[in-house]
This record gives C-alpha cells, structure tokens and sequence, in this order.
C-alpha cells in the first residue's frame, strides 16, 4: 500500500533542501536535472511509489530549495537528506546534472547505495576524448552561443526555447510545455550558471569514475535515442570500463527516448 505523500524542507549548511517523500517500500530517491527540479519526476511519481517510498527533492539553489552554491557539496546535500529521513540506504536515480550528484553520494558512500540509475549523465571526472569533445561541439553547433546571448541580454523568452531546443529538442509539445514552465521557474538558475566565472560548488575530493569502476555498486546506465551523441559515448565507454561487468549494464533506450531530451514520462524497472 502507498504510503501518504509527506512534504518538507531539511536544514543543510548555509540553506535548506525542499523534499516530497511518498509510497512505502525499498527507498529510491530521484535527482532532477540541471535548471529544472522536483516536479520533472512527476510522469513517474504515480508507478514508482506503488512499490517503492519515493524521495524526490529540489537540488540547492533550484525550486524551493534554498542556499548559497559557491562552495557547496551536492552530495553531502543528498546525506543530508537521506539522514533527515531516517533512511540508511536508497536506490539513487539521476538525470543528467542528476546524474553527477548520483556518482558522487554513491562513490563516497557505496554501502548506502544498493543501486544507481544514470540517465543522461556521467561522473564529473570523466574526462571526454578529443572524438567525445566533437561530437559535443558538433551537435551543438552555435546553440549555446545563442543561448548565452539570450541569457546575458535579458531575454528570458527565447533563452527558455534555446536551452529546450539544445536539451529536449524531441519531447512531444504537451511535455515541452510542461517543460518550458519549470525551466521559466528555474530561469535565475540558469542564468547564474551561464553567466558564472568560476567553477561552483565543491567537488569530492575522491575519485568518482573510477570508485564506481571498481564494481561494488550494479550500476543501470540509461540513454535515450535522441540523446546528445557525446554523452551517449561517455556512458557506453563509462559502462564498458567497469571491472565487474555482470554488475554494470548499458542499455540505450530508443522507443521511447528516456531522458528529457526524448519522452521522460517512461519509469525505469527497478529491482530490489
């Protein structure tokens, strides 16, 4: 039986967190991407707490999450929340940016992690090859020049459409549009990113790829057909270089796309 869906914020060093938590079962908390926040879950919510308690929060400095990130861990954010909750071990599922808080809670904390679910995102220390880079800069092409130039010139509209064009160019337009509202929320977000000089946040100070390589945690790397190429690439060599192969499982998704970039409104199978 679900559980009731219970709603709060969590004290974190210099902020706080705003979670949802619902259902009842093996914990699996859900990461948003970058520039959008809890509610890009919500196609999911319904399947996944029916046999899971669902935890799915607002990352620091998105949706009604507050705080400072210029010098803040996402990951020990995520302990936090998991230690506000009373819950010692969750599956940990995330998309894109998601992705990169997943890997770095799940390699610094692996006894806490049952299982990680990447879609659309990889370590932040995996470094991409010189083929990964161009076909980065290939699919891009002058997008993100666009979109800078849209963002650094006050224009929210068409900086909103360029970030949606370059990240979820083959949603269907009912989802674009749920899209384009939480992305328009987000938008001070996004332009902090954009517009940054340094590197925010602080990253762990151990090896991320590489602790996960090990096998210790089965890892389900998901990508969608319509996914940006270079990422596509980075997770397959990402799977392949694991030491436990029959821990580690690569599947790209063609129908339908899994990732926001494609339709998100797919749960993923989850075995506990």
């Amino acid at each position: 039986m679900a559980g009731a869906e219970v709603r709060g914020v969590v004290p974190v060093p210099g902020g706080e967190l705003y979670y949802e938590r619902s259902g009842s079962g093996p914990a699996i908390v859900l990461i948003h991407s970058a520039f959008l926040d809890c509610r890009m879950w919500e196609p999911q919510l319904a399947e996944y707490s029916a046999s899971h308690t669902v935890v799915r929060y607002d990352v620091r400095g998105h949706g009604r999450s507050k705080g400072d990130r210029s010098n803040a861990s996402d990951g020990e954010d995520l302990g936090a929340l998991l230690n506000f909750l009373d819950l010692p071990t969750a599956f940990v599922l995330g998309n894109s940016d998601g992705a990169r808080i997943a890997c770095e809670f799940a390699a610094g904390l692996p006894d806490r992690v049952p299982g990680l679910i990447l879609v659309a995102g990889n370590p932040h220390d995996l470094e991409p090859t010189e083929e990964e880079k161009s076909r980065f800069m290939d699919t891009f092409a002058n997008g993100e020049g666009q979109l800078l130039e849209a963002a650094r010139g006050g224009r929210k509209a068409e900086a909103i459409e360029r970030i949606l064009d370059l990240w979820a160019p083959c949603v269907p337009p009912e989802e674009r549009t749920r899209l384009r509202g939480i992305t328009s929320d987000n938008y001070d977000r996004l332009v902090e990113f954009l517009t940054r000089d340094e590197p925010e946040g602080r990253r762990p100070a151990y090896p991320v790829a590489a602790s996960l390589t090990l096998g210790k945690i089965p890892i389900l790397s998901i990508s969608g057909a319509h996914d940006n190429p270079a990422v596509n690439m980075m997770m397959g060599r990402f799977a392949a270089g694991s030491r436990a192969p029959d821990t580690t499982s690569w599947r790209r998704e063609t129908t339908p796309p899994a990732s926001p970039r494609g339709r998100s409104s797919t749960p993923v199978s989850l075995d506990s």
